[in-house]
């Protein structure tokens, strides 16, 4: 168990911030297979976009009006403005992030949240109601989602909070994570495919023993037999697939033969 107080799971985060000098936060993009830290690390604040507060920069816009857009905005706004400035009077704060190649990224973020793309696309696309064409879901994802948000999210986020610069420093290929300080805040960045392969990491970066137990959930999900459906089908452009794995976020954290392999993976996708 976390060395961390309180034991409460329900805890808010502002009541763990409030209890903790050195508090854990599981800080990262979504859909990077975050879920197995979040089980591992007890009390620790689980986050995907605390400084950028647009929430149609993540989610459908569909979705996004369903929250009540301007009370939503004032509650992120306000939230932003008190964590933040609790954070940077803490002793030490430790954040853990994990980040995946975008492609894969973003298409397992469309299915999650499937119903509301499929809604934007129908709603935008009068066309989709009349022809029921099988390409719609391929058009769905290309057309509404914002694929640019995982590459900018260190920028927007980390970054943001921080002042850490997660480019200025060269990534550990080898190991699959890199270690980062910044005034009181501590960052580890791990990629997902490698979190297996290195158990130790996160308790040495956190000071104290933590089993990250593993449980893939990925073919228990309503839509697992149709994602995985679409990844054996779908056939990204040759300029999608340039845009997404020359990116900044990807030359940074994956090697040239990683980033030729990606790029045959989806150019031969059938």
């Amino acid at each position: 168990m976390s060395r961390n107080t309180p034991t409460n799971p329900h805890a808010s985060w502002y009541q763990i911030l409030k209890s903790q000098e050195r508090p854990v936060l599981i800080y990262q993009m979504g859909k990077v297979g975050s879920s197995a830290l979040e089980k591992s690390i007890p009390n620790s604040i689980h986050l995907h976009d605390l400084m950028a507060i647009d929430a149609n920069k993540q989610i459908s816009p569909v979705r996004a009006k369903l929250h009540q857009p301007n009370k939503h905005y004032v509650k992120r706004l306000l939230k932003r403005s008190v964590m933040s400035h609790m954070l940077k009077r803490k002793q030490d704060v430790r954040i853990i992030s994990l980040v995946r190649e975008p492609i894969g990224r973003n298409i397992s973020m469309f299915f999650q949240s499937l119903p509301f793309w499929m809604a934007e696309k129908y709603l935008n696309d009068d066309s989709a109601i009349r022809s029921e064409r099988p390409q719609l879901l391929q058009e769905a994802f290309e057309e509404h989602m914002n694929h640019h948000y995982p590459l900018e999210w260190f920028d927007n986020e980390i970054k943001t909070l921080t002042g850490i610069d997660v480019f200025n420093k060269p990534f550990d290929h080898e190991a699959g994570c890199q270690t980062y300080q910044q005034g009181n805040f501590s960052l580890l960045v791990i990629r997902s495919d490698k979190l297996k392969q290195s158990p130790a990491t996160v308790g040495d970066f956190l000071g104290y023993p933590v089993d990250v137990v593993h449980d893939n959930q990925s073919n228990n999900k309503w839509y697992s037999s149709l994602i995985n459906d679409f990844k054996n089908s779908y056939q990204p452009k040759p300029e999608f697939i340039e845009e997404m794995l020359s990116s900044k976020l990807t030359t940074h954290f994956f090697t040239s033969s990683e980033i030729s392999e990606l790029k045959q993976k989806y150019q031969m996708a059938h």
